[in-house]
Formats: C-alpha cells, structure tokens, sequence
C-alpha cells in the first residue's frame, strides 16, 4: 500500500532510504510544520516543531508521529490519542551518547577544565594562574542521580570505575532493577543533600518544568556541582544563576538551556564555574544512525502490524 512520509527535517538519508525501499513516497521539509504537507501524510517525523491539536487537526490520514530521539515534549500525546495516532520514540539510540557526555561534563567540571584552558589561551599564557584553578577528583566522592532509566543507568555503570558513592532517586522504578553498586533513595531531597555532583535524567514532561529551584539549591552542599542533559526547563534557570553567583552551589555542567539557541549574554556563558554544551550530547554519528533505523522502523512497524514497536500511548 502507498504510504506518505513527512519529514518536517531532514532526520538522515537512512530514513528516506527505507521509506523509498518499500514504495513509500517522501516529503522532505525546511524545518517548519507544513500545513499542507501534512494533509497528505500517513507519518509524521516532527523534527524539533509542534505536534498540536490544530496539526493533528489537518491530518486526516496521519497514523504515526515517529520522534527522532527521545523527547517528546513538544508532541500532544493525550491529543494524537483522541485523534487515534500513535506517538513512538527511538529510546534506545542515543542513551549511550548521552551518558557518556554527562561523564565527560562530570570531569570536566570536577578538574575545571574551563577556566583552566582560558588561562593557557593567551598571547601569554597565565602558567601559574592555571595552578591556581583548584580540580578536585571524583574518588570518594557521591554521585546523586535523578532519574534512573536508560541515561542514569548507563552513567552509574560508566561512572562506577571511578569509586564513588553512587545513590540514585527514581519513584517510578523497581528496587529489583538497582544494581548492587547504587543505592536508591526515598526522596528527592534525600539525593540532593547528599550529592557531591548530581546529574539529572528525568524525562522531559510538563511536570518536570522547575523539577530544581531555589529550594532545593539550598538543600544541596556548597561544595555541589549540577550535571544536565535532559531539558533546559528542568531547572528555573534564573535560580541557577544566583546560587552558582552567590556560592550557594560550585558550579554547572549544562548541555541544555530554558530557551535554545542559548540566547547572547545569558549569564551562565560568562561564569568559570559552568560548563557548556550546545544540546549536542547525542550528536553523535552512532546515536544518529541507531536513531534512524529506529524512527523507520517504528513506522514500518505501524503500516505492517498496527503498532510501532516504541509506541508511548494505547488507542
């Protein structure tokens, strides 16, 4: 049966490639949601736009929206489910990605690599001034995750050569699924008390806007450092700056922002106690072709037996 896709992005030429293999057509956009792109499409990789109420309702053929990666908050999932639209993610391509960045976040912070290197950039190099950026090291020390799902798992598991404590917080998982190296805790507050460097997993959901404020930087030790690579939104922004600007905490690794592209003169880019990325930390060629494989297969999955093989809602 014919079958159109829309990509409102180019997502990679293995996509369009299995697409054409099995006579399905291909619409390829610039980015932005197409209107009428969309009334002809019977699966939608939405790229980084919306998926609303109002797409959805110009979509009468739609039966998929197929994310690539792993967020989805930019996609209506109660309104594709009243709509009878699947909603389907690719959750195990780029967690390895991910971890691995957060650990590279983790060290870098921890041996300061930042303000370190800037000393060194100069016409004349500041030898002694790079001395005075005290590192610490991660042996001894505590690790606080929140969130223990594929990212958080895969960064204890990196992280437990380093002989750290690790702890972790996560409601929603099973104390049979903890490994014996990490210790779970009741409350989130427990986790952050005691973290030495607390790196946050949690999905990316309108529950999870300001998870981290003013009240919980000040449960955290001064000593601190804060670890995301989930969503900028997770964290009131604002309230970072001032505990990183009034030691409250020591510093920040982020490779996310509340309003991406970061915007010119945020605060957080001009501090040396913060380490920044630009979202890239699952921009990896491996993440990005198992992503791939995966988004088509959710699609062809949906045509062939009813139902993508990471669907996120039950019609």
């Amino acid at each position: 049966m014919q079958h159109c896709i829309y990509m409102v992005r180019d997502e990679g030429e293995l996509i369009y490639k299995s697409m054409l293999e099995k006579g399905y057509t291909v619409i390829v956009g610039d980015g932005k949601m197409n209107l009428e792109s969309v009334k002809q499409c019977d699966a939608l990789i939405p790229g980084k736009a919306l998926v609303t109420e109002e797409v959805l309702q110009n979509a009468p053929n739609l039966k998929i929206v197929s994310k690539f990666g792993v967020g989805i908050d930019r996609i209506d999932i109660p309104a594709c489910t009243a709509h009878r639209v699947y909603v389907a993610n690719t959750p195990l391509a780029n967690y390895n990605s991910v971890a691995e960045h957060t650990v590279a976040l983790m060290l870098a912070a921890a041996k300061r690599i930042y303000p370190i290197s800037l000393r060194l950039r100069n016409e004349y190099p500041d030898w002694m001034g790079a001395h005075d950026c005290q590192a610490s090291e991660l042996s001894g020390k505590t690790l606080s995750l929140i969130g223990f799902g594929n990212i958080g798992s895969r960064v204890a598991h990196m992280i437990s050569g380093f002989h750290m404590n690790i702890i972790a917080y996560d409601p929603y998982i099973a104390p049979s699924k903890i490994p014996d190296y990490v210790t779970l805790v009741p409350s989130l507050e427990d986790a952050l008390r005691a973290g030495d460097f607390i790196s946050i997993h949690v999905a990316g959901s309108d529950s999870r806007i300001h998870l981290i404020n003013m009240a919980e930087f000040k449960l955290m030790k001064p000593s601190a450092i804060i670890v995301n690579t989930t969503r900028g939104f997770v964290i009131n922004e604002a309230d970072l700056i001032q505990a990183l600007s009034t030691g409250m905490i020591a510093g920040a690794a982020l490779d996310v922002f509340t309003t991406e592209p970061v915007q010119s003169g945020n605060p957080l880019l001009l501090m040396e106690n913060v380490i920044a990325t630009p979202h890239s930390a699952a921009n990896t060629p491996e993440a990005r072709i198992r992503a791939q494989i995966a988004c088509a297969e959710n699609i062809i999955s949906c045509f062939e037996t009813g139902r993508p093989v990471n669907a996120l809602n039950t019609l």
